[in-house]
Parts: structure tokens; C-alpha cells; sequence
């Protein structure tokens, strides 16, 4: 009767571990879901730290360069001086005429 006993009571822990580990919000799921949001978080981080390096390069070029301020707001902003034509190739046509 002890061993039964027993028995149950270490079946009965065995299983709630494996509760725990299998589906609980502290098992293997959660984890699994954290791991995901981390490596995404990390590929965003990587961006935005990407996206920081060209802008501490603009500034930088901006601050030694007033030519660098005029191509700027030529070619970003689509600004002109009057009675000037800014004209404006896509990277697309550009490939075409290079394959012909």
C-alpha cells in the first residue's frame, strides 16, 4: 500500500512538471515566442543602428560642405533655383539602357 502510494504521489508530481514544461506560459511555447521577439527586435536594432551611421554621415558631410547641402535639396527635396529644370533618372531606366 506504501508503494502505491508513493507511486502516485511521484506520478502525480512528474506530471505537473511536465505541465509546467510543456504547456504552461513558462514552458517551451513562451520561450520559443521570446527567442522570436528577440531576434526580431535585434534585426531591428541593426537597422535603426544602420540608419544611424548614414545620418551621423549626412551631418557630418552636411557641416564641412555647403555643396553637400545644395545636392541634398536638389536630389532629396526636389528644390530649384528659379527658372532652373530639375531633371530626375529612375535607378530602373537607367539598367534598361545599360542592357541595350
Amino acid at each position: 500500500m506504501k508503494r502505491l502510494s508513493l507511486f502516485i504521489l511521484l506520478s502525480i508530481i512528474i506530471l505537473i512538471l511536465l505541465y509546467n514544461l510543456l504547456i504552461s506560459s513558462n514552458g517551451y511555447k513562451e520561450r520559443e515566442n521570446l527567442m522570436n521577439e528577440n531576434h526580431e527586435l535585434s534585426e531591428r536594432n541593426s537597422n535603426l543602428l544602420d540608419s544611424n551611421e548614414e545620418l551621423r554621415f549626412e551631418i557630418i558631410n552636411a557641416q564641412d560642405s555647403e555643396e553637400h547641402i545644395e545636392n541634398y535639396a536638389r536630389e532629396n527635396l526636389n528644390l530649384t533655383k528659379p527658372g532652373e529644370k530639375f531633371i530626375q533618372f529612375d535607378v530602373k531606366d537607367l539598367e534598361i539602357e545599360n542592357e541595350k
